[in-house]
């Protein structure tokens, strides 16, 4: 999760947010949830050392990862690549525990929604349920492997972001 994309994600929301005036409303899929994370919460990326600068929560309304890899993933066995302990997935590198030292920091709202068959992050991860985000307002469970739950929850994604609750009002 190298400091240039978490750079980019963060002038893209400052930019939605002050051309709509509006908050943001974000939807973080896979590994996009924890780099969106980072991009809200500001501070020093843990790979450059750059400051990033204050954390962007007010101009956020609601938060949604889908399958991610919020605590790392199942599959970094070995800390190599994308599963360093530097700026990877794997279970408590600098990256993972920097995005999680904070809560509440996403949004005025923030969700998940995870599997238990997920297939690439996995269920569980160091301890956790891999796709949690400490001090979110509501989990949703799905019993589908990774790529269906990005793909299969689209209306509860919409319906998160619209209404605040996974099914239709």
């Amino acid at each position: 999760m190298q400091c240039h994309y978490i750079k980019i994600i963060r002038l893209m929301i400052q930019s939605i947010s002050q051309f709509t005036s509006n908050k943001v409303n974000i939807i973080g899929i896979s590994m996009g949830s924890p780099i969106a994370r980072k991009a809200i919460m500001g501070g020093n990326c843990v790979d450059t050392g750059d400051q990033l600068g204050s954390p962007l929560t007010d101009l956020i309304q609601t938060f949604v990862g889908v399958a991610g890899a919020n605590w790392g993933s199942f599959l970094c066995i070995i800390p190599i690549g994308s599963c360093n302990l530097i700026n990877g997935m794997a279970c408590g590198s600098k990256f993972l525990n920097d995005i999680n030292s904070r809560q509440k920091y996403e949004g005025t709202f923030i969700y998940t929604i995870f599997s238990t068959g997920d297939d690439k992050v996995g269920y569980q991860v160091c301890g956790r349920l891999a796709s949690s985000i400490n001090g979110e307002n509501q989990s949703c469970p799905a019993g589908l492997n990774h790529d269906q739950v990005i793909f299969n929850t689209a209306t509860m994604q919409y319906n998160l972001i619209t209404y605040g609750h996974p099914q239709d009002p």
